[in-house]
């Protein structure tokens, strides 16, 4: 059997002018990587797709404790109330396992 490592998969969608705040905002919670990737979709708040008028969304994926899972969903909660974004979290288990140490 495979030794993983048991993390939370943090998944956020936000809109692209707000990346720069949030991932700043992941390094003070104690983040130290992530994935990002353009992203177009449909929610509450209408059509978000990329062209000369709108940049987009983004999705930013991170690998992280639980202690810390919670901590983002926190933030998210309190500073973007009002944004465009959205934030879910999985169980998940991944390797390299020395990686989450």
């Amino acid at each position: 059997m495979v030794d993983t490592a048991k993390v939370k998969l943090v998944t956020i969608i936000v809109a692209w002018e707000l990346v720069d705040r949030l991932t700043f905002a992941l390094g003070a919670l104690g983040v130290t990587g992530y994935t990002t990737g353009r992203v177009a979709g449909r929610g509450i708040h209408g059509v978000r797709k990329r062209n000369v008028f709108d940049a987009g969304n983004v999705r930013l994926e991170t690998l992280v404790p639980p202690a810390t899972a919670e901590k983002i969903l926190e933030h998210v909660t309190k500073e973007y109330a009002d944004s465009e974004i959205v934030a879910f979290v999985h169980d998940v288990e991944a390797v390299p396992r020395s990686r989450f140490a």
